[in-house]
């Protein structure tokens, strides 16, 4: 708002004290006329500056009230809006809740259905098989009559009672029996499996020894062969060892000859150290030394 105005302002001043310059002809006016031309026309400024700013502050006043009353209707616009929304979600809600009840008691009612034809399966099977029990007690009426006699001839049983336990006690022993030689047949089966396995893995054990023994006795011919060669093989190394050991002991005592001569002392044959790279390592720093003086002294020479 600020830029506004002061934007407005300047276009106001320019376009009303904005002249055109003069020529020099026009220069002959007294300085005192246009002094008074442009106070009178600074005042009318002024006054034209005055009107305008309070008008502005009027409309300034005015757009603020109605921006504070739009401000007021785009809240209670936005609360409308709020109360309308939570109306909708409320309702929605309401609608999903009873959806889902709704769901819900038509699958329980589908379960309690198929509880109910359940039950009636179940029930029809009961009877069928009360019925088909009922007819194995009729078919199986003989057998007490058949007790009865037994007991009757017997001196041994009394009642159908002592008959049945010793008939459960002898079907428990046979039971025990029949379950001890289950039991046996699957140690026996598993030991005959353990034996035969034993078998094979010796027999291969025995086949892997065999080859071990034919790859020895191959392995022997061959060192045996090898041997020979090696010995006459040692003889040569004997024959030339002396020799290579007398080059050595030449090698050693020419070094150790300059190496006395690059310390320029008398050495000591006790003391003085075996080391022969040491001593090949003072030659070749005597020699370095021996290039450097003669290398000074050609470029000395040269210049």
């Amino acid at each position: 708002m600020e830029k506004k105005l002061e934007d407005y302002f300047r276009t106001f001043f320019e376009e009303k004290l904005l002249v055109k310059i003069p020529d020099r002809a026009t220069l002959s006016a007294t300085s005192a006329t246009l002094l008074l031309e442009k106070r009178r026309e600074l005042a009318e400024v002024e006054v034209d500056l005055a009107n305008q700013r309070e008008e502005f502050q009027v409309k300034l006043r005015v757009l603020k009230q109605r921006r504070e009353e739009l401000m007021k209707k785009e809240d209670e616009l936005k609360q409308s809006v709020q109360k309308f929304d939570k109306f909708l979600k409320e309702n929605d809600a309401k609608r999903i809740r009873a959806k889902n009840k709704r769901v819900t008691e038509t699958e329980l009612i589908k379960q309690k259905e198929r509880d109910i034809l359940k039950l009636q399966m179940e029930l029809d099977s009961l009877i069928e098989e009360r019925e088909n029990l009922k007819k194995k007690v009729e078919a199986h009426i003989i057998y007490p009559k058949f007790l009865e006699k037994v007991i009757k001839i017997s001196s041994e049983f009394q009642n159908i009672r002592m008959v049945n336990n010793r008939f459960e006690a002898l079907f428990h022993t046979y039971d025990l029996l029949f379950r001890r030689y289950q039991e046996n047949q699957e140690i026996i089966k598993t030991i005959k499996s353990n034996l035969n396995n034993f078998i094979t893995d010796k027999n291969n054990e025995n086949m892997k020894y065999q080859n071990m023994l034919a790859s020895l006795k191959i392995r022997l011919e061959a060192a045996k062969s090898k041997t020979v060669k090696w010995e006459s093989t040692w003889v040569h190394i004997q024959s030339t060892a002396a020799k290579r050991t007398l080059n050595l002991g030449m090698a050693k005592m020419a070094i150790f000859n300059l190496y006395a001569h690059v310390k320029n002392t008398d050495v000591d044959f006790d003391t003085v150290t075996e080391d022969t790279d040491a001593q090949l390592s003072t030659i070749q720093e005597y020699i370095m030394e021996l290039k450097e003086i003669i290398h000074d002294f050609k470029r000395i020479e040269n210049s």
